[in-house]
């Protein structure tokens, strides 16, 4: 686990390096000493995602707000919290069982080609515990009627292809989850696999860029 962590963090480092490596080599500036505040402002952005998901006989929905800056041109990185809702059948007939997952998630993005990124992240989160019956995924309460959590962690890394605008941006990222866990990982009550689809918008909070 602590090696999958560690690989997260060097892409997303190595992204950054990259990107000021292929700036000073276009002959553009690498990244100037900043002293006055709207320089920083104006790398920074918002983005939300937000992101249904559906499944046999579930749908569930995941919304991340972070914050985020452009180190350079061609790259980004953000971070921020993360909730998701989901509601499936239990598998017991006695109806449809709902759960919330809540955590955090710092991402990063370096462009590769024109609209295509390479992406990586790390997110963590307060996920719901289940097991497997014959196949069929259910819920187990504890004694006081609450959900037994457990806190885990998922790598992801993959592919974003990016539409860009003066103010802001629009985005679809295909992940793979290095972390898969069946019993706990929100996402795989929803699609049993570990692939992961991801929509988002951003919006730059120092005005055109």
């Amino acid at each position: 686990m602590k090696k999958l962590i560690l690989s997260v963090l060097f892409l997303s480092t190595l992204f950054c390096i990259q990107a000021q490596v292929l700036d000073s080599a276009s002959g553009r500036p690498i990244l100037k000493e900043r002293t006055k505040p709207e320089d920083f402002w104006k790398k920074t952005f918002v983005a939300v995602n937000l992101t249904p998901s559906l499944g046999s006989g579930s749908f569930g929905a995941y919304i991340s707000p972070t914050f985020g800056y452009h180190p350079s041109e061609n790259s980004s990185v953000a971070a921020g919290p993360l909730y998701m809702f989901t509601s499936f059948n239990n598998g017991t007939g006695s109806g449809r069982t709902t759960a919330s997952v809540w955590g955090a998630r710092v991402w990063a993005q370096h462009r590769i080609y024109r609209t295509f990124f390479a992406h990586a992240e790390y997110e963590v989160m307060n996920a719901v515990k289940m097991v497997i019956i014959q196949g069929i995924k259910y819920y187990q309460l504890n004694p006081d009627g609450s959900f037994p959590r457990q806190t885990i962690g998922n790598p992801l890394i993959g592919a974003a292809f990016v539409t860009e605008g003066d103010s802001g941006s629009q985005s679809f990222t295909i992940l793979y989850n290095l972390n898969y866990i069946e019993t706990a990982t929100p996402y795989a009550q929803l699609f049993s696999i570990p692939i992961v689809l991801r929509a988002s918008i951003s919006f730059n909070l120092g005005g055109d860029r």
